[in-house]
């Protein structure tokens, strides 16, 4: 990915669109995720099973997600103008993002499945669960860059 500087004061990311979707898709996963693990840290010191405001994190979470995502790809969509075919590197490169976050997605549920045997409240199960999602959806798009970048 190399960047260029136009005369008018613009960037521009000479990228191809998959590419740059995966980018804005790894940043909106970062900051939401960071989001929720913010606000998990102070929900898990509580007494009860499951704290109040926990479904609402989740649930904000889950939604943010969703709409910031389809914001942003519509935006990024409108500014690329077209999406190229996808070609045989692009199903390469998803068959082996997909791959890496499908083993991150299946430690996360084991260490959940196993968690019940460490006497973790059901919150904290959840919140387990949850934060494998997250680091699965990350491994995913982080992956689909440095295969897209060596494959340059």
């Amino acid at each position: 990915m190399s960047q260029t500087i136009l005369n008018r004061g613009k960037q521009e990311i000479n990228a191809p669109f998959r590419v740059k979707s995966a980018g804005v898709s790894l940043v909106v996963i970062l900051a939401i995720g960071s989001y929720f693990i913010a606000n998990l840290l102070t929900l898990l010191p509580s007494e009860q099973a499951v704290p109040d405001g926990a479904l609402r994190l989740t649930i904000v979470t889950i939604v943010l997600i969703a709409i910031v995502q389809a914001v942003l790809q519509i935006v990024l969509f409108i500014g690329a103008g077209k999406i190229e075919e996808e070609d045989e590197q692009d199903k390469v490169v998803s068959a082996k993002a997909a791959r890496n976050a499908y083993l991150v997605m299946t430690i996360g549920a084991f260490a959940t499945f196993a968690s019940m045997f460490a006497d973790f409240t059901p919150f904290e199960m959840g919140s387990l669960l949850m934060v494998a999602f997250l680091l699965a959806e990350i491994t995913n798009f982080a992956s689909q860059i440095v295969y897209y970048r060596r494959s340059a």
